[in-house]
């Protein structure tokens, strides 16, 4: 690869909302973005956003490494695509984000000077078009089959009151996920399991405490509705460590989290090998990591329905967000990641 510049610039993405979950409130979201030039002027971007309060990575280590692996190139011009890839590991080995988001840009330049979307350019065979999740508060509804909701920090009353409400107003057809993030204890999760089984449940998201595999282990006697592992899942050593124990039936990819593109697809395989279901989300991150995920996914032929925020979460996105029909979006047929 010839590189002639990286640039690297924090970014501020202004929420048109306020996201309540039972662990934070999500309003304007601090970013890296980092540029990388090749010598025929063709850029790659990435973008590094550690989610508050999901892992132990700040924004100020994200952007630390990435200034790291600029200064290693400094002055190398032409880098073998293999040897700038594990430059970017090593650079990157506590800090997942930073490697997500070199590893973006490398791959979106990558695709670009192949002239190919970048789903394509990672696996030829990729799917055309990826279901997605609308998120309740946030989504036009009408463009979804499966709604997600953000509970658990309200009254058992109020929230099983708020889940009847959507029920009443969509259609009892509506597929619903449930996230709880991490909020209840292992009675109050029974409760709550057994006051929305009558529902049309996809999944409930991250219900107990991430280290508390015991009573995790101990819910899924005591109900039918498939559990999710959200927070629990760090990387690929917490994956097989949960398959050994079979706790949880869906496990949910974050790339901010993961880092590396290796990895992701190496946790995509050991998942479905294990008979077990995965499903990407976003980290809630600005377009750029998004459309990452959209592409990492589709690349991946990812049946389930992703969560990838696609309806306008940022003031300063709309026209990279591609249409979502009847719970699903086509990949735009653009180059690279589809962002310049």
């Amino acid at each position: 690869m010839k590189i002639k510049k990286i640039k690297i610039y924090p970014k501020i993405h202004q929420s048109f909302s306020n996201l309540e979950t039972s662990s934070f409130n999500h309003c304007d979201r601090d970013s890296w973005i980092i540029e990388i030039i090749n010598t025929d002027n063709i850029k790659g971007y990435g973008e590094a956003s550690p989610l508050p309060n999901f892992n132990n990575e700040t924004y100020e280590e994200s952007g630390y490494a990435l200034e790291g692996f600029k200064l290693a190139l400094s002055g190398i011009t032409n880098i073998e695509k293999e040897e700038i890839f594990i430059l970017a590991k090593v650079h990157t080995i506590n800090t997942p984000s930073a490697c997500f988001a070199i590893e973006t840009a490398l791959y979106d330049l990558l695709a670009k000077e192949n002239n190919l979307p970048m789903n394509l350019y990672l696996n030829s065979n990729a799917s055309p078009k990826i279901s997605v999740n609308g998120i309740y508060n946030l989504s036009e509804v009408k463009k979804y089959n499966i709604l997600k909701i953000k509970c658990g920090f309200r009254n058992l009353y109020n929230e099983i009151e708020l889940i009847e409400s959507i029920v009443d107003k969509y259609g009892k057809s509506t597929k619903l996920i449930i996230d709880l993030n991490e909020s209840y204890d292992l009675v109050k999760a029974i409760r709550f399991f057994k006051e929305v089984a009558k529902y049309n449940i996809e999944y409930i998201e991250q219900p107990i405490k991430q280290d508390n595999i015991e009573d995790l282990l101990e819910l899924s006697f005591h109900t039918d509705i498939p559990i999710a592992l959200d927070e629990t899942i760090k990387n690929i050593d917490s994956i097989e460590n949960l398959l050994k124990l079979n706790c949880g039936d869906i496990f949910i990819i974050k790339p901010q989290t993961f880092g590396s593109f290796s990895d992701i697809n190496q946790a995509f395989k050991i998942i479905e090998e294990a008979n077990k279901i995965p499903v990407m989300t976003s980290s809630l991150e600005g377009i750029i990591g998004r459309l990452s995920t959209m592409h990492i996914a589709s690349a991946n032929l990812i049946n389930t329905a992703c969560g990838l925020g696609f309806d306008t979460i940022y003031k300063d996105e709309q026209k990279y967000i591609p249409n979502v029909i009847e719970g699903k979006v086509v990949i735009p047929d653009m180059i690279g990641l589809g962002y310049k």
